[in-house]
């Protein structure tokens, strides 16, 4: 029955459970969600869709935190594995239809995969089984509805999360691995502005010590914003964007302000050089504070990361899926997206008429237009960047899941691994 609607919530036999949690925490994300062992060695879960008419949220079952006043719980998933996910919506009004879609992911766009196009309805369950591929990249993604009429609604109202596909940490310097992880999620919400659920977040780091920041940003209309690191003696490097480790050198992109969409995920690399607080500011306001304090006030057993640049080594080998050398597969493959305040191309949405086919296997480049003021993403595939000299903030040779560049960007993708239903995004959230 997994694809189905169900009129009751059946649980799944379940024999064992494995949370995947750092083995210190420095910032107050919400807890990760439990996968249990199941049948076949898949993995379970039930995920909770909660809301009245202007709050939303997903929780875990059993939490009676007020809904839509943190993020929902961490989903951290590992390539090679088949996790099956029960969303269960707890709103009475079976009027209220609603859904999840794995932003960035690179995972079937049909069944009872990621497909927009499916929907629960109030006191039902929908089943999802997602395959993640054992060469996915492993990086920062994030979750939220995508039901069509009620997407900006719902996660306007607070129902989002983070998602993370772990490395393989053999491949990574010990920095990036989970024990020195920091996450952040900024949401934009009128004036209101949380991370993580709270009013000015506060970060714990150790001195002198590297970590790996993951941000993911949730902003209406998804337009860009500045994030910056204000005060401090913090040094930065971006190694990351929309969950696709960098392909330069990690110390390419240093800084101490970046451009990110409100629907962008970034990895920085970070460490503070002295005792002090650093602002982190979403455009003029700010989102957390990073307290950098001694070693020693953060407690025993922390192995050190290394303090030096060449300590953070190199960015993984990315899969076949983002390591094409073939050209675009002919004039077919070319293709122009324009996009306006309710359409692309003209076309309004309509989930059985596609604006194009593409073939499994071929190489695409597109022009995106109009994605200043209305950011692009794109399902199932991530774009690289091939505009020369790059689009915006988007930089020549990068792959970024959500694009809003000035003017035209040219990008490519590789229809590989997986197909069917892939879907345009015109973000309005």
């Amino acid at each position: 029955m997994l694809g189905n609607v169900l009129s009751l919530c059946f649980p799944m036999k379940l024999i064992g459970f494995i949370t995947f949690l750092p083995a210190f925490a420095r910032a107050s994300y919400p807890e990760a969600l439990k996968w249990e062992g199941c049948e076949n060695g898949s993995l379970c879960a039930t995920l909770e869709f909660c809301g009245d008419d202007s709050n939303f949220g997903y929780r875990t079952i059993g939490d009676e935190t007020a809904c839509g006043s943190k993020p929902g719980p961490l989903i951290r998933m590992t390539p090679g594995n088949t996790y099956k996910l029960t969303l269960r919506n707890n709103i009475l009004d079976s009027n209220v239809n609603t859904n999840i879609h794995t932003h960035g992911l690179h995972i079937s766009g049909s069944g009872d995969a990621d497909d927009a196009t499916r929907s629960v309805s109030g006191g039902s369950c929908l089943n999802y089984t997602w395959n993640i591929p054992n060469d996915h990249p492993g990086g920062t993604y994030w979750y939220h509805p995508h039901y069509h009429t009620a997407a900006n609604k719902q996660t306007g109202g607070g129902a989002f999360g983070m998602l993370i596909i772990d490395d393989n940490y053999d491949a990574v310097n010990y920095w990036a691995h989970t024990s020195n992880e920091l996450l952040l999620q900024i949401f934009k919400s009128g004036s209101s502005l949380l991370a993580n659920g709270n009013s000015n977040e506060k970060i714990e780091v150790a001195v002198n010590k590297w970590y790996r920041l993951r941000v993911s940003a949730v902003a209406p209309k998804a337009k860009p914003k500045t994030i910056s690191f204000d005060g401090g003696s913090c040094t930065i490097y971006k190694i990351a964007s929309d969950g696709v480790w960098n392909s330069a050198n990690l110390t390419s992109y240093p800084g101490l302000s970046f451009e990110l969409t409100g629907a962008s995920r970034a990895d920085f690399a970070i460490k503070c050089a002295t005792v002090g607080n650093t602002s982190i500011k979403w455009g003029k306001i700010t989102a957390a504070t990073i307290e950098t304090k001694n070693y020693t006030i953060l407690g025993t057993g922390q192995s050190s990361t290394g303090n030096d640049v060449a300590d953070l080594g190199e960015a993984p080998r990315r899969p076949n899926s983002l390591s094409w050398t073939e050209s675009p597969c002919g004039e077919d493959c070319f293709y122009d997206v324009t996009l306006s305040k309710t359409q692309i191309n003209g076309k309004p949405w309509d989930k059985d008429i596609p604006l194009k086919n593409i073939d499994y296997g071929k190489v695409y480049e597109w022009s995106i237009s109009g994605s200043k003021k209305h950011p692009f993403h794109l399902h199932l595939y991530h774009m690289k960047i091939v505009t020369p000299g790059g689009c915006g903030a988007h930089k020549e040779g990068e792959f970024y899941d959500t694009i809003s560049a000035p003017g035209d960007c040219e990008i490519q993708f590789k229809a590989i691994d997986i197909g069917q239903r892939m879907i345009m995004v015109r973000v309005t959230l």
